[in-house]
C-alpha cells in the first residue's frame, strides 16, 4: 500500500510502507505538510489513541552487564 505525501514546496510524492530513510523531494524539500490515504499505525509496547489495541506483551530480559556487576566510581 502506498502513502500519499504532500511536502512545503507544494509538490506530490508516493511513499511505501516499507520506506526506511526521511522523504526528501526532489527540489530537497523535507517537511510534510499533509499525508494523504494512510491505514491507521499499529503498535507494539506502550502507546494511546483511537486505534490502539491492547495486547499482552511477554517480559523479555536484557543483560546490560554480561561481564558482572557495575562498580561505580568513587
Amino acid at each position: 500500500m502506498a502513502i500519499s505525501i504532500r511536502f512545503k514546496c507544494g509538490h506530490d510524492s508516493q511513499l511505501s510502507d516499507t520506506f526506511m530513510t526521511s522523504p526528501v523531494c526532489h527540489c530537497w524539500e523535507t517537511q510534510i505538510t499533509y499525508v494523504m490515504s494512510s491505514r491507521a499505525p499499529r503498535f507494539t509496547g506502550a502507546c494511546s489513541g483511537p486505534h490502539a489495541t491492547h495486547t499482552r506483551v511477554d517480559p523479555a530480559v536484557v543483560d546490560v552487564a554480561p561481564a558482572g556487576p557495575l562498580k561505580l566510581k568513587e
